[in-house]
């Protein structure tokens, strides 16, 4: 089983360029996983459709994916504060971008938290250079950025990578009107699904994509490995 193991672990080039070790990654559907035997490693993700039974094992994150059927929208919230972006990235967005993956398991692991904050910045930076996203969209106040939302086209759906909101304007809704924002571009599309993924922990985000007609198409765990 080890050796078989072995050969089924993927080489992530970029996440061992990233943080600088060498990193692996695996996907399995047994209760128990022998790493016992496997070499050439630093770190290995274990991502499985069930709880695992190794008690060695750390669990860092309850992957959960929403998805939405678009049949109609109800335009009942005002998106006129809602432009599109397209110029450099500034201190706000970065900021939101940081906010928005709280509960990451890049910043729960301590062992790869040092390098959270890059990862993040990363991520938005290569989604208005339109590595990782179509679109991103932003939520002015004033003249201020205090929300955002990014958006990546795929053949049947429209998938949201990152979305946030200033902590100091939390509950006022801003959130759903950038949902609303990506429904109505999918719309406009003939594109009827919309994706999100966040985590199971993170009982506000998913109290939000439920309360806003999104629901729960997968979860996933995600387990991390060190052999140091």
């Amino acid at each position: 089983m080890n050796n078989k193991l072995n050969k089924e672990i993927e080489f992530l080039e970029w996440d061992s360029n990233f943080f600088n070790i060498r990193v692996g990654r695996v996907y399995s559907d047994l209760k128990k996983i022998d790493l016992t035997k496997v070499s050439d490693f630093d770190l290995i993700y274990i991502h499985s459709k069930i709880l695992l039974e190794n008690t060695s094992l750390h669990l860092y994150d309850k992957k959960v994916t929403f998805e939405k059927n678009i049949t109609s929208i109800k335009k009942n919230l005002e998106t006129s504060s809602i432009t599109k972006y397209d110029k450099e990235l500034t201190k706000e967005l970065t900021d939101l971008a940081i906010a928005s993956g709280t509960y990451s398991r890049f910043k729960l692991d301590p062992n790869l938290s040092h390098r959270f904050e890059d990862f993040f910045t990363l991520w938005i930076k290569n989604s208005l250079n339109g590595k990782l996203a179509d679109f991103v969209y932003v939520y002015k106040k004033e003249n201020k950025v205090i929300g955002f939302i990014s958006l990546k086209k795929n053949d049947s759906y429209y998938q949201i990578g990152l979305i946030a909101t200033s902590s100091l304007h939390r509950g006022l809704g801003i959130g759903s009107i950038l949902l609303q924002k990506a429904e109505e571009i999918a719309k406009s599309e003939k594109i009827s699904r919309i994706i999100v993924v966040t985590q199971l922990d993170n009982q506000i985000a998913c109290n939000f994509y439920k309360k806003n007609g999104y629901q729960i198409k997968s979860t996933e765990y995600i387990y991390h490995h060190w052999f140091k």
